[in-house]
């Protein structure tokens, strides 16, 4: 079975001749939206709706660029790089997060809206990403703009840190590497491209010698807990635990999570999961990540039967599908694994040829 590594968004205005017209219309559009959980919620579904029709802008146009702007603008070397050409382009490619949503969706993944809260005032929205047994979340916080609703920053799970902290120190390494060859962000992307290289090792010493100069960055974690878990698996879990005092909570037990199911280790992820649902709410792709840990472990009876579950609560994505027909084929289920791949000729239009195809590599 493939396992895989853990790991990187104008008024209108008409004026017309007639005094009671005019009136009526500047009503209508100076009327702002109210802020509460329904207005919130609505506003995320909508978003979660455009991205599974491959609609992007769903999410890239709902975001509060200026104010984001202003908060990453808060470091004056970002500051300056807009300034710089391409800077502002880069800043709106950075909150083009609607794409990714759409590159899962085209992919055989999922996008979904999981969960709406409010917390110290404000309001927040969860978005969950899937794609090839990778997962992330995204926790955005929800204001209104000028009247309309918008996403004013939010957490991003993969990164660990605030979607404008990531923004921000992403614009500011590309400039200081472009600007100043000798600044501190030439370790971290040394860092890289041994990440990139596979020499673990030589990758970990870097970036523990050098951490006090690249920790504020978001990637030097991103790149230190993937070297971690090139270089030992089995003392990852305890490498991890002790960086809990640097990073956040919500971090880490993805990792924890992405780790386990792919280990195998069934208890070890249900524990996991539980610690992420009050997060997250209770997503069924959660079933699909504790299958695959099932297969791993090769309780495929278990495994089958969330993924039953998990089918009947979420889109028949791809690795769902095609890991339910893995699990009828090790159960010797024929019956079970021709019904199901028919499942597949409806929910993504393959032919009789790609069928025969699949069945072939699975059965033989």
């Amino acid at each position: 079975m493939k396992r895989v590594s853990i790991l990187i968004f104008c008024f209108l205005g008409l004026f017309l001749g007639q005094s009671c017209h005019q009136k009526k219309n500047t009503e209508e559009k100076s009327a702002p939206v109210e802020l509460n959980e329904q207005t919130v919620t609505a506003f995320a579904q909508k978003i979660a709706d455009g991205i599974v029709h491959e609609n992007a802008d769903a999410l890239n146009t709902a975001f509060d660029e200026d104010g984001i702007r202003q908060l990453v603008s808060g470091n004056s070397i970002v500051y300056s790089g807009f300034d710089v050409e391409g800077g502002q382009e880069y800043f709106e490619n950075c909150l083009h997060l609607g794409n990714q949503g759409v590159k899962a969706v085209h992919n055989g993944g999922d996008f979904a809206f999981t969960k709406y809260y409010r917390q110290e005032g404000k309001h927040h929205i969860v978005f969950r990403i899937y794609d090839d047994f990778n997962l992330n979340f995204m926790d955005f916080t929800v204001d209104t703009v000028q009247g309309a609703l918008k996403i004013t920053d939010g957490f991003i799970y993969n990164a660990g840190c605030l979607l404008s902290k990531s923004i921000e120190y992403s614009m500011l390494y590309n400039l200081m590497l472009q600007t100043n060859p000798n600044d501190n962000a030439h370790w971290l992307q040394e860092a890289q491209n041994l990440t990139l290289e596979d020499q673990t090792a030589k990758a970990i010493q870097l970036l523990t010698a050098h951490k006090d100069e690249l920790k504020e960055y978001p990637l030097y974690y991103q790149l230190y807990i993937a070297n971690l878990y090139k270089a030992n698996t089995k003392n990852f879990i305890p490498q991890l635990d002790a960086l809990k005092e640097e990073l956040d909570e919500r971090h880490l037990l993805l990792h924890k999570l992405l780790y386990f199911f792919n280990e195998g280790k069934v208890k070890e992820t249900e524990e996991v999961i539980n610690q992420m649902i009050p997060f997250t709410s209770d997503d069924p792709v959660y079933l699909l990540l504790y299958a695959k840990a099932c297969m791993y472990a090769k309780d495929y009876q278990r495994a089958l039967e969330c993924l039953n579950t998990a089918e009947g609560a979420m889109p028949l994505v791809w690795d769902l599908w095609y890991s339910k027909l893995q699990c009828f084929k090790a159960l010797k289920d024929m019956e079970g694994f021709e019904t199901c791949l028919q499942r597949g000729k409806e929910a993504y239009g393959m032919g009789e040829n790609e069928l025969a195809a699949i069945r072939k590599e699975l059965v033989g």
